[in-house]
């Protein structure tokens, strides 16, 4: 006759699977923090260029 199946415990992976949810977070909204930062900086540059060259115009 065989015998009956006990299940044993799994093992906890709760702290592996909110350590990873956090590094995944962090690395999301470094990434969002970037773009950002990379987009403020073409306006900004823009801007300036877009000044130096009419004040260009207007003194020559």
């Amino acid at each position: 006759m065989p015998e009956p199946h006990i299940p044993r415990p799994v093992e906890n992976y709760t702290n592996a699977f909110l350590t990873m949810c956090w590094v995944i977070l962090f690395m999301g909204l470094w990434v969002i923090h970037a773009v950002a930062g990379a987009i403020w900086v073409a306006i900004t540059a823009a801007a300036v260029d877009r000044t130096i060259t009419l004040i260009g115009r207007l003194r020559g």
